[in-house]
């Protein structure tokens, strides 16, 4: 039998043939679904502070994750805008604390498995940058 045949069958029969199949597309919100840590700073400040989301997935227009900013005692709600292979914008809806409300974040997925985390107001312009990493599970207490 050829080998590459044999390669295609073995593939097909371990179950791994969902990409060869026309009309199954890939889910793009797959990447950022978990839950991420990390940093951020605003334009006008550069000292930055601490980011923490959770993104479970979901429908545009639905809340598919929560976000809070634990060095600035505020977060809130993630409602999903729009998704594709090259990010997933999101509105967030803060729920508590004093952090600016509606901003739009963008979430793009970087090599290493780390995301790019864009934060913009529409109504004042101001921006924010940062990086967010999986959130890592705290060790088991003894």
């Amino acid at each position: 039998m050829n080998p590459t045949r044999t390669l295609l069958a073995a593939c097909l029969l371990a179950g791994c043939a969902p990409a060869m199949h026309p009309g199954v597309t890939p889910d793009p919100q797959r990447p950022f679904i978990g839950s991420w840590q990390g940093r951020g700073e605003q334009s006008d400040d550069p000292t930055g502070w601490s980011i923490a989301a959770t993104i479970a997935g979901g429908e545009v227009g639905a809340v598919v994750g929560t976000i809070t900013y634990p060095s600035l005692s505020c977060g809130g709600e993630l409602v999903l805008r729009r998704v594709g292979q090259d990010g997933m914008e999101l509105r967030e809806h803060i729920t508590h604390g004093r952090c600016v409300d509606q901003g739009i974040i963008n979430l793009a997925v970087r090599p290493g498995g780390w995301l790019a985390f864009d934060w913009r107001t529409e109504a004042d312009g101001a921006t924010a940058r940062g990086q967010l990493a999986p959130a890592r599970a705290p060790a088991p207490s003894p």
